[in-house]
């Protein structure tokens, strides 16, 4: 026996619902889907079958062209060594130079001073006179 309450109103009855489903007519998606998938076979198969090369004399080859690359760029790199290393010297040389020509005109301007000095003291002392062929130098006794 079931049981029925009469106050309950009875459930709605689901509405139905009628969904159409339309499919669209026409290859073109699956042609081109089909053309990709060959192309990729065709590459996949041109990969597989390429012939693979392990010539000793082309890879000694290799090796020999890598070897004299690296001895060029290393001379290279050691002509620029030299090079910076040649105008360092001449900068130290250059600067060297200067420094012995500015020491040299002020021993020669001290060396001027220092004889005009002594021209003046010899000039001025009436004691001393200066010896001449005509004023020899006194002699000191003996």
């Amino acid at each position: 026996m079931t049981y029925t309450d009469p106050n309950i109103p009875p459930p709605e009855r689901p509405v139905e619902r009628h969904v159409e489903i339309r499919e669209r007519g026409g290859v073109g998606g699956w042609l081109v889907a089909g053309m990709i998938a060959i192309v990729a076979v065709i590459a996949v198969g041109f990969l597989m079958m390429r012939p693979t090369t392990n010539d000793p004399t082309q890879l000694q080859t290799a090796q020999e062209q890598g070897r004299q690359a690296g001895l060029v760029e290393g001379a290279q790199g050691a002509a620029q060594n030299a090079q910076m290393a040649a105008e360092n010297a001449a900068r130290e040389t250059r600067a060297t130079a200067d420094q012995a020509r500015a020491d040299t005109a002020e021993a020669a301007r001290s060396a001027a001073q220092s004889a005009q000095d002594a021209a003046d003291r010899v000039a001025s002392s009436p004691n001393d006179q200066a010896a001449s062929p005509d004023n020899p130098p006194a002699q000191p006794p003996q």
